[in-house]
């Protein structure tokens, strides 16, 4: 009898097939869903074959999850703070400033991904994809558990979008304590709310200048260091040349 066929650790397959390069993902997965079909596991097996390769942002935020489980773990638990800060804003036990502190601490633990994207991941990231990385990086650390739970895990299938400024909505208001009256408690709590809420769009808005400024200077001195480069080449050629014609000129005389 012909032996039979092993049946592949479905999870663990996944997570070693989101961790390869972007263009070994088509083979790998088409191999994962022959191996499934030969151990019988054909609802598997189909499964896998409709998964589509991630783009190259998501591939990013796939490997940081390798390559840096620990900054990565770092924002997520940065963007449970800053979740934790508006609740208690927006239910009048805490400030604007405490947000203002846990959006900081959340830009920076994205900056500092997007840095460690640049610099370990090979093939590197396109230099315009590095916006959008950061951008799927703070969405989805911000998002439901699920979508925490494939970031962590390094299987997100394409980029996150944010839900926007809708993060303060499903926060229950409370009134603040010692108002007579609940409407006015009420009305406080929107007041605030209304108040975050514009201050998240400038802090963001901000945020969002201040990385497309770096990328751009990035971009620029990436040009000018060419320019070195080609303008450095240059000059030996030339004091090689003169060189050799003082060389020639003293054979002469």
């Amino acid at each position: 009898m012909p032996r039979l066929a092993s049946v592949p650790d479905l999870d663990q397959e996944l997570d070693r097939l989101y961790g390869v390069a972007p263009e070994q993902f088509v083979r790998e997965r088409d191999a994962l869903a022959a191996r499934l079909r030969q151990a019988h596991q054909a609802e598997a097996a189909a499964s896998v074959a409709k998964l589509r390769k991630p783009p190259a942002v998501a591939w990013a935020a796939n490997r940081l999850a390798r390559e840096a489980p620990e900054e990565l773990g770092a924002l997520v638990a940065a963007a449970e703070r800053l979740r934790a800060a508006q609740e208690r804003a927006l239910g009048g036990a805490g400030a604007a400033k405490d947000v203002a502190e846990a959006a900081a601490d959340e830009r920076e633990r994205v900056r500092a991904l997007v840095g460690a994207a640049r610099s370990r991941l090979d093939p590197p990231v396109p230099a315009g994809a590095l916006d959008r990385l950061g951008q799927t990086l703070r969405a989805a650390a911000a998002g439901d558990a699920e979508t925490r739970e494939l970031l962590r895990r390094g299987r997100l299938t394409g980029e996150v979008q944010a839900a926007g400024f809708e993060a303060f909505d499903g926060v229950k208001v409370m009134p603040r304590r010692g108002r007579a009256k609940r409407d006015d408690g009420g009305a406080a709590a929107r007041a605030r709310l209304k108040e975050l809420r514009a201050e998240a769009r400038e802090l963001a808005a901000t945020a969002r200048e201040a990385e497309r400024a770096a990328a751009a200077a990035e971009r620029e001195a990436a040009i000018l260091r060419t320019q070195a480069d080609s303008s450095h080449d240059a000059a030996r050629r030339a004091a090689d040349a003169v060189a050799t014609a003082e060389s020639e000129l003293h054979k002469r005389t």
